[in-house]
């Protein structure tokens, strides 16, 4: 891991304000919504409803983040990063640690909506576990963005990557329970990282049980996913 480029791809990422925004603001406004109108004043569904609206904003920040990679390679970045003794595990592995620390920001500020405009309540250990879960369990959507920014034209990535975030955020239940979903998508939803993130992520609500399947199945999403980026880039810069 090189720290210069990681601290230079930081600062780079940071000034984009409009994707800082965009992924914050979301689910901020989200958990307004949804978790001050439409549950009521059911406690346990506005907790449900904070996590899964930060987890959201987690996902959509990783997103964002590898996908910028398609219009790095649009710019010809691929063919500068040639020249460095940087190697392709360390530059996925720069990728995917900027998508994590860009996922900070939205769950700080969902939560803090949560716990002074919703008025959720949690112990202190809850509050912890239920952040490091929310931030932590995006990591297989980090590995994610940097495949579609690897897949995806540099002119259609942040369509391609909204559409797919959605479409996980759905059918892991962030926006309805997947026990109230129709029996075919329970089924599918199985199938998807973002289920196993979301069980991950509102364990600390259930009595703090992490399901030991849960974090193997998402560390297996972020391993063959991480494979798939590390070879797309050996294959890209390979044609530069």
């Amino acid at each position: 891991m090189n720290l210069t480029y990681l601290r230079l791809e930081a600062v780079r990422l940071i000034r984009n304000k409009r994707a800082v925004i965009f992924s914050t603001l979301m689910p901020a406004l989200l958990v307004v919504i949804i978790g001050g109108v439409s549950v009521g004043n059911d406690p346990d569904a506005k907790k449900y409803v904070m996590v899964s609206m930060a987890l959201f904003g987690a996902m959509t920040a990783a997103m964002f983040a590898g996908g910028t990679i398609a219009i790095e390679r649009g710019l010809g970045w691929n063919r500068t990063l040639r020249l460095t003794p940087l190697s392709p595990a360390a530059y996925v592995l720069n990728k995917v640690l900027l998508s994590l620390v860009m996922g900070i920001p939205p769950v700080v500020v969902t939560f803090a909506i949560g716990a002074l405009g919703l008025h959720v309540r949690l112990t202190a250990a809850e509050w912890v576990l239920c952040f490091v879960g929310a931030w932590l369990s995006s990591l297989p959507f980090a590995a994610l963005g940097v495949v579609v920014g690897y897949l995806a034209k540099p002119d259609s990535v942040q369509q391609v990557s909204a559409l797919l975030n959605l479409t996980l955020a759905a059918f892991g239940g962030l926006w309805v329970p997947v026990d109230l979903m129709p029996h075919i998508m329970q089924v599918i939803a199985k199938f998807t990282p973002s289920y196993w993130t979301g069980q991950v992520a509102r364990s600390p609500l259930d009595g703090g049980h992490i399901d030991t399947q849960a974090i193997v199945v998402l560390l297996g999403w972020t391993v063959v996913l991480g494979v798939i980026a590390l070879r797309r880039f050996r294959v890209d810069t390979a044609r530069a």
